[in-house]
Formats: C-alpha cells, sequence, structure tokens
C-alpha cells in the first residue's frame, strides 16, 4: 500500500531575489510620491532661495537632508526613511557640494517642510 504524501507539500518559500525585488517595488512608489511632493513644494533649487555662491548647474535632484541621508535610514521602512520632510529638491551643483560637506544646512523640526538656512562651510 503506497502512501499518499501530496497533501502535505508545502510552498516554497521566495527567494531572496524575489522578496528584494518586492521590497524595491514598495519603495519605488513611496519614493514617487514624496520626490513629486518635494518637486511641487521647492519648484526648483531649494539653495536659490539663499544667497548660496554659485549659480545652479545641472538638473533638479532629490536630495536627503541631515539625519534623514539614506545612509543613516537602512533597513527602516521607505514610509519612515523617505518623507517631505527629509528631503527637499537641489540642482546638481548644490547637491554635491552639500553631500560633500561644503554647504550646512540647519532646519527647524519640521525639518525641509520648514525654514532651512543654509552657509557655506568656512
Amino acid at each position: 500500500m503506497a502512501i499518499d504524501y501530496s497533501f502535505s507539500a508545502l510552498p516554497k518559500p521566495r527567494t531572496r531575489t524575489q522578496a528584494k525585488a518586492a521590497r524595491d517595488r514598495a519603495e519605488a512608489k513611496v519614493i514617487k510620491a514624496v520626490r513629486a511632493a518635494c518637486v511641487e513644494r521647492d519648484g526648483h533649487c531649494r539653495m536659490a532661495w539663499h544667497d548660496v555662491p554659485g549659480l545652479c548647474d545641472g538638473a533638479l535632484e532629490w536630495a536627503h537632508l541631515g539625519k534623514w541621508k539614506r545612509s543613516k535610514t537602512r533597513g527602516l521602512s521607505p514610509e519612515q526613511r523617505h518623507h517631505t520632510r527629509g528631503s527637499f529638491m537641489a540642482c546638481r551643483r548644490h547637491h554635491r557640494q552639500y553631500d560633500a560637506g561644503e554647504l550646512i544646512i540647519t532646519y527647524g523640526p519640521d525639518g525641509a517642510d520648514g525654514e532651512l538656512v543654509v552657509r557655506r562651510k568656512r
């Protein structure tokens, strides 16, 4: 007499690649919405609002502010990583200067949704 094991078959778990692709798709939806909200709010390079030396140059880029930089928020959910409070729009020149530490941006409790004070590093 043969035993029928077909009823006890377990489904295969998702592979790491499949799980990562699902996470990336979920994060892409949040990124798209937040980036669009930042473009709507800022309209152009946020550094142009301040007396920052050097004209704006290059394409408009999405930048992350201070404690919300992507390297500091790894492992958090997309909603915690990406929001308008921690994001602003900057031209390529000013974004690179900010990431290189040449521009110092201070902000209040509202982050980029509030007032930003930009100055050159001395």
